[in-house]
């Protein structure tokens, strides 16, 4: 029996490493019988777990070009290769398929511009084509139940056609005494404590708001800010000029994206872990955050507090730059805070693995066949 797994990405991103991990794990985990097919860029750089399997190859096209490509051309190909059931990994389906289908959503797919802070083109692709595959799929695996909740009250998709997987945090996180390396010294360079933001340096992850926070409170504590993480020149832009006029411009440091070994060693160095993000459908950051010991100061907002619960400390509005520096600060600086959080967060994030996550998508797989 053999499925095909969409493995297809364009920019290395928090999503792309969730779905390389869980993909690895299918492998790995699949019962005897079962063979996998990627449906991948040829060009596409992948560990070598997921670079061996048999893979149904895509041209590098523009976008537009390439969602016809999959109308017309992929379930042809699916069925030349026998799949029986195809899964797809991030948002790069077809609408019309031959065989049963499965996808993971790893986040909501409309909502308003303030929710969803993108250029006008990709929010109609999300908003249109993404839900209308989900509407036509098997079954959906939702990466939280904030994410199935907008599944089942915006797209009307019954409970009974989802099931949550959540995602995993890589061993290497949560083993981080074992994998901090050989590199000696500071990992920003600079004698001064630190906090991070991760993730893609873009208007949805809202970090011109931790630059905002970090000016009110710069008298007060000596902290630098890390932004670890992939930048929009606009508003990476924006950031650096509003960090020139609040007068903390040196204490900016662009990371960039990092593997996992560069990001184990700069969540370790730092004293805390800020993400006021507009939504989350599960943020990958956080568990790695809480697995390197971080205490969090989060938006309540998507699904951050069905995952983290009590670990963190919430504002309500991620734009109330107030809230947030009077929270901040209070990570920083009140005995004890951070030392709690730190345990509170490791028993949090301990039953999260790949593992599991495999195991549970695995199951969807067995029924999905069985009733075909």
């Amino acid at each position: 029996m053999t499925i095909a797994l969409d493995i297809r990405f364009r920019v290395a991103s928090g999503s792309s490493i969730a779905l390389q991990n869980l993909a690895m794990r299918l492998v790995e985990l699949a019962p005897s019988g079962l063979k996998f097919v990627a449906v991948r860029y040829r060009d596409q750089e992948l560990p070598p777990e997921l670079d061996g399997l048999d893979a149904v190859i895509v041209p590098r096209m523009r976008a537009p070009l390439e969602l016809i490509w999959n109308e017309v051309r992929l379930p042809g190909l699916l069925a030349r290769n026998g799949v029986a059931l195809y899964h797809g990994m991030k948002q790069c389906a077809p609408l019309f398929l031959r065989c049963p289908s499965v996808h993971t959503v790893d986040a909501i797919k409309r909502g308003s511009a303030d929710d969803l802070p993108l250029p006008l083109v990709p929010r109609l692709y999300w908003g249109w084509h993404v839900c209308s595959i989900y509407k036509r799929s098997d079954h959906l695996l939702p990466v939280s139940y904030f994410v199935g909740e907008f599944l089942t009250r915006e797209l009307g998709i019954d409970s009974s056609r989802m099931t949550v997987v959540h995602n995993g945090v890589s061993e290497k996180f949560l083993n981080s005494d074992d994998h901090v390396g050989d590199e000696a010294g500071h990992p920003l360079g600079v004698d001064a404590p630190y906090i991070v933001c991760v993730g893609s340096v873009i208007p949805l992850k809202n970090q011109l708001a931790v630059v905002e926070a970090l000016a009110k409170i710069k008298d007060r504590v000596p902290h630098h800010l890390a932004l670890l993480g992939r930048e929009d020149p606009a508003y990476a832009q924006k950031i650096r000029e509003v960090a020139e006029a609040r007068g903390i411009s040196d204490r900016l440091h662009w990371v960039g994206f990092l593997d996992i070994d560069g990001m184990i060693r700069h969540l370790r160095g730092a004293d805390a872990m800020v993400h006021v993000s507009r939504t989350e459908g599960f943020c990958l950051a956080t568990a790695e955050g809480m697995a390197c010991g971080l205490p969090l100061v989060l938006a309540d907002r998507g699904a951050l507090r069905e995952q983290c619960d009590d670990v963190a400390l919430y504002i309500d509005d991620p734009d109330d730059h107030d809230a947030l520096a009077q929270t901040l600060e209070r990570v920083l600086t009140e005995p004890g805070l951070s030392e709690s959080m730190k345990l509170r967060g490791l028993a949090r994030v301990a039953p999260l693995s790949w593992p599991e996550a495999a195991r549970k998508t695995l199951d969807v797989y067995s029924r999905l066949l069985e009733s075909a």
